[in-house]
């Protein structure tokens, strides 16, 4: 998880302005005078400015293209446990969403996808649980996996996506009862090793191939991130 979250802080700016630093570096040690002058290298940034548009533009199509690599390189682990989906079980049309419970825009995104894979019988969205926001939000996740070993795990999502407010473990007791749940037997699953690699298995492979927070969505080996329409899912994976 910590890999994921220090990803997540850095930024293609801060990555930019690094790499010229270096370059500015490796320039000045490596000349006659072998120092490294911070006040030279802040004139060339100052009278260069348009130098960090062009590097933020390259680093950009770099990362994409890695991203996408990376997919297609783990593109069978990121299909590999596939029972926590939305839609057709044997959809052949395959949307991979990241998310987190408390994410606002997740939550958003749902009704569009419910629309999509509604209206749309070939499409399998496959949900990975990457909870990002804090311990709520793994507790959560935590929960809902869970609630697949009794057969629940769509009424459970549906509850947690719609929720409003960070979770408890009062509130997950609640929903329990709602939806007829062994709630001592989810708390055993919740804590289970299955549970708790799934959710690290989610983080490393947002880790790999460059999600950097949530909702992110995988079409057609594209990685989208942020909230996007069904129309826009839809052509995406019509491309």
């Amino acid at each position: 998880m910590s890999s994921l979250i220090n990803k997540i802080k850095k930024s293609l700016p801060y990555l930019a302005i690094t790499l010229i630093i270096l370059n500015l570096f490796f320039f000045f040690s490596t000349n006659e005078e072998n120092t490294f002058d911070e006040d030279r290298i802040v004139k060339i940034l100052s009278e260069n400015k348009n130098i960090l548009p062009r590097i933020l533009n390259k680093l950009e199509v770099i990362e994409e293209q890695n991203n996408k690599r990376n997919i297609s390189l783990y593109y069978k682990d990121l299909i590999r446990n596939d029972n926590l989906f939305l839609g057709n079980k044997n959809g052949k049309d395959i949307i991979i969403e990241f998310f987190d419970y408390n994410c606002g825009y997740c939550k958003r995104s749902f009704p569009e996808i419910m629309e999509l894979v509604s209206e749309n019988k070939n499409i399998k969205v496959i949900l990975k649980e990457l909870p990002v926001l804090g311990e709520n939000s793994i507790l959560a996740s935590k929960a809902s996996i869970a609630s697949q070993k009794q057969n629940k795990y769509f009424e459970f999502h549906q509850e947690l996506i719609n929720f409003s407010g960070l979770i408890s473990l009062s509130d997950i007791k609640k929903i329990s009862k709602e939806l007829g749940i062994n709630y001592e037997q989810l708390q055993k699953d919740m804590n289970s090793d299955e549970t708790i690699l799934l959710i690290n298995e989610s983080y490393r492979l947002a880790d790999l191939i460059g999600v950097k927070g949530t909702p992110a969505f995988i079409i057609n080996n594209d990685l989208i991130p942020g909230a996007i329409g069904k129309n826009e899912m839809l052509r995406l994976l019509n491309r």
